[in-house]
């Protein structure tokens, strides 16, 4: 995670251009140095406003609130002046540190430093931020919460008696011994299924009640291999595996029904945040830990896919985040590869999303963080550059010494001595995302849940049929989402499960929007029609409307012959027309199976009042 204390591990710098890009950079920049002296003043004025040729470029910084940052409407003030002072266009504000609200939260007490108690910093930030009174430039506000650490003093309780690890004992993960302390942490277990619904409700109720730009998932992994290891969580593994006992740590069935958790949490709260506000941006701090990886050959054995099983590579490829931020935390001077490997990696593998490259400044003396930070404007063989940076961290920006104010001047203003131009020379937009601006996919969230008693079906397949064709299964909670999905009529389709009877249902996917189907019991007849739920969604009539039927019907065409009509008729399904003599018992095929069927069928040949018709319709 980018909480504070800084993270593990060492060192890195970016990808260096070719000798002969390098050069050409090089006679640029002495252009652009000649032209700066010969226009004196003319840099920290357009640190006021961006220009028109300013590429847009993600410029984050990470705030936690270990150090001052939110506790007062005085620190709130500073914190927005000092990001405008820096160029940065985006802020990544710990407002959820452990289990505590830097806000006015519904489900988790306020942090026990905000004074006064009645203030709110989040609602403060944002106006401040997005404030463009006077010119000055807007700032993104996305909401860091610490995902699952719940709580950080092994043998002091919080101080407020509603706090979650206080309330919450029970869903306290453990390790394979029996360990709930991690040697930093307390962590909620990502495989119970009271901690998932909590998690969501706390991201819920900070993108529906504040206008956040973003919302940033920390600490969204396992401490490790040997976590995880809650009652609920093994009886949930066995329960689906049809296993008994502990399973061993390295067991390879056990890793990834652990990777899974984490990976469906991040799919519901993506799916949820932006059915809720399509604008909102969903990020997360990803691990990249050394040694670095530049394939996707690798990615199995990397730290974050293999040992705190976070598979973010999947998540990206998936779409579930709109934006990923790798903590690339390395020092220049020992890890300088690792850096490299991993921009490469990331700008490799952004897939239909935006990826910044997060650096550990606190690690580095300023100049090694500048060469990390333009290292992101470089592209790879097989990518641009990447969409942006973050800067950990606001409270700590150097490892030698320079304070917050020299840091942020020198990256609107220069190093002294440093050839080149400064990295923040003027103010940048945010990316665009064209998936949030101009959608040309939909897509679905639902879950498996008997409306009688409640109950919810863990680890369901549900099968979608329409243009594309896809797999899922639901998580602890019956939850089940797709992402990204080409417009058009599905039919979703859900086995039956230990006491859960097969349900269906149909449902529009349009560009944009999340949709919710409305399942039913696949053999009841709702409507009460003789038609089956399950063969009213696939024919494409409404199940609980009796008067929506599927109609067959013989009728003159223009030169009077006759022909079939049948119908209604629905994209994406194929119908095939049969026959028979009234007086015989052997189906014989007219046409089909076609998709794209008008529903009309000349029967030229055939002597309607002597036959029988039928129509089947299948994806």
């Amino acid at each position: 995670g980018a909480a504070s204390p800084p993270g593990p591990n060492g060192s890195g710098i970016g990808a260096q251009p070719e000798a002969g890009q390098l050069a050409r950079m090089r006679r640029a920049h002495t252009i652009l140095r000649t032209l700066a002296r010969m226009a004196a003043g003319i840099l920290p004025l357009l640190a006021g406003a961006a220009g028109p040729d300013v590429a847009p470029e993600f410029r984050g910084l990470w705030v936690d609130t270990f150090h001052p940052a939110l506790r007062t409407a005085t620190e709130v003030r500073q914190l927005v002046a000092d990001a405008r002072a820096g160029g940065f266009n985006a802020v990544l504000v710990e407002v959820r540190k452990r289990g505590d609200a830097y806000y006015n939260s519904r489900f988790e007490p306020k942090a026990s430093d905000v004074s006064p108690a009645g203030f709110d910093p989040l609602a403060e930030l944002v106006r401040l931020a997005h404030d463009t009174t006077g010119g000055q430039p807007r700032i993104e506000v996305h909401a860091w919460i610490v995902t699952y650490n719940i709580w950080n003093r092994e043998t002091v309780l919080p101080p407020q008696a509603d706090h979650p690890y206080r309330r919450h004992p029970d869903w306290l993960t453990e390790s394979s011994t029996g360990a709930r302390w991690d040697g930093a942490n307390y962590a909620f277990d990502p495989a119970h299924p009271a901690v998932q619904d909590h998690t969501v409700n706390v991201a819920l109720d900070l993108v529906e009640r504040y206008p956040v730009d973003g919302l940033h998932l920390d600490y969204i992994r396992y401490a490790g291999r040997a976590w995880g290891y809650h009652p609920v969580a093994v009886e949930r593994f066995n329960r689906r595996t049809g296993r008994t006992g502990r399973p061993s740590p390295d067991d390879p069935a056990w890793l990834q029904f652990r990777r899974d958790q984490v990976t469906s949490l991040v799919r519901r709260i993506y799916l949820a945040s932006i059915r809720a506000r399509p604008d909102v941006k969903v990020s997360a701090a990803t691990i990249a830990w050394a040694p670095g990886i530049t394939s996707s050959g690798q990615w199995t054995t990397s730290a974050a896919f293999s040992t705190v099983l976070q598979d973010w590579r999947g998540w990206m490829q998936e779409g579930i985040l709109d934006l990923n931020i790798p903590m690339a935390y390395f020092r220049q001077s020992e890890r300088a590869a690792d850096w490299a490997a991993w921009g490469r990696f990331a700008k490799d593998h952004r897939y239909r999303r935006h990826v910044a490259l997060g650096a550990g400044t606190y690690l580095n003396p300023v100049a090694g963080s500048l060469s990390q930070l333009r290292s992101t404007r470089t592209p790879t063989s097989l990518a641009p550059a990447a969409d942006g940076l973050a800067v950990y961290s606001y409270a700590v920006p150097a490892s030698d010494g320079t304070s917050g104010t020299a840091f942020r001047r020198i990256l609107t203003q220069g190093l002294a001595g440093d050839p080149l131009p400064p990295l923040f020379a003027a103010p940048a937009p945010v990316p665009a995302m064209p998936w949030k601006a101009a959608p040309e996919t939909g897509h679905l969230l639902g879950q498996v849940r008997d409306p009688g008693t409640g109950e919810v079906a863990d680890g369901a397949v549900v099968t979608l049929r329409g243009p594309v064709t896809r797999t899922l299964r639901t998580d602890a909670n019956g939850w089940f989402g797709a992402v990204d999905l080409p417009p058009g009529d599905y039919l979703v389709s859900v086995a039956p499960l230990a006491g859960h009877p097969a349900r269906t249902a149909r449902v529009g996917i349009d560009a944009g929007p999340v949709r919710t189907p409305q399942l039913r019991a696949s053999a009841e007849d709702d409507d009460g029609d003789g038609m089956a739920n399950a063969a009213e969604d696939l024919a494409g009539t409404d199940p609980v409307d009796p008067d929506s039927v599927f109609q067959i019907g013989i009728g003159p065409a223009d030169d009077g012959t006759p022909e079939l009509h049948y119908g209604p008729v629905v994209v994406g399904r194929r119908y095939t027309v049969e026959w028979r003599p009234v007086d015989g018992d052997a189906w014989r095929v007219l046409r089909g199976p076609v998709e794209a069927d008008p529903g009309v069928h000349p029967l030229s040949g055939l002597t309607p009042a002597a036959a029988l018709f039928r129509v089947r319709v299948e994806y």
